[in-house]
């Protein structure tokens, strides 16, 4: 074998071990993933009449959450929740960014949308909603995490179904 075919014999086992590693550590990371979030102490809250009309308020809130699942990499995780809501007597649009962060200090960061309504408490206990969530990176061990799923809350609950990788 001459040097010219052994350099090519080279680069192409090369080429074919690497994408065959890389299709075998992207399928064992694919998982569905369910948990959920017992919503916690709201740490600050901003609420703003626009003047359109009577019920319209915009609402600005950072809370505290706790996040539980049977997968150990998401059981007891803490979240801290930024969230903003376009509510017109109560129901509306509800948009944000969650935090969570692992038990080894790791960090996961999701975007969220959706649609709720309060009820006659007007605390998370009387909200209702449902929407969109996706994962959209981390540090560490999640530093190249993603995913997408939905999510439904109730009674102070959220429940997150999402597909995942990390």
């Amino acid at each position: 074998m001459n040097r010219m075919s052994f350099v090519f014999a080279l680069v192409v086992t090369v080429v074919l071990v690497t994408a065959s590693s890389a299709l075998s550590v992207e399928a064992a990371d694919k998982q569905t993933l369910t948990y959920t979030t017992q919503m916690g102490p709201i740490i600050s809250v901003k609420i703003e009449p626009p003047g359109d009309q009577p019920d319209h308020q915009l609402v600005r809130t950072v809370r505290t959450d706790m996040t539980f699942s049977d997968n150990p990499d998401w059981n007891d995780v803490p979240a801290i929740n930024y969230g903003q809501l376009d509510l017109v007597g109560g129901t509306g649009k509800v948009s944000g960014f969650a935090l969570r962060t692992h038990r080894n200090g790791d960090q996961t960061y999701y975007r969220y949308q959706g649609t709720l309504m309060t009820g006659p408490g007007k605390g998370s206990a009387d909200t209702t909603g449902e929407g969109t969530v996706e994962l959209v990176g981390g540090t560490g061990k999640f530093k190249n995490a993603k995913g997408a799923g939905t999510w439904r809350s109730s009674e102070g609950i959220s429940t997150i179904t999402m597909e995942v990788q990390y």
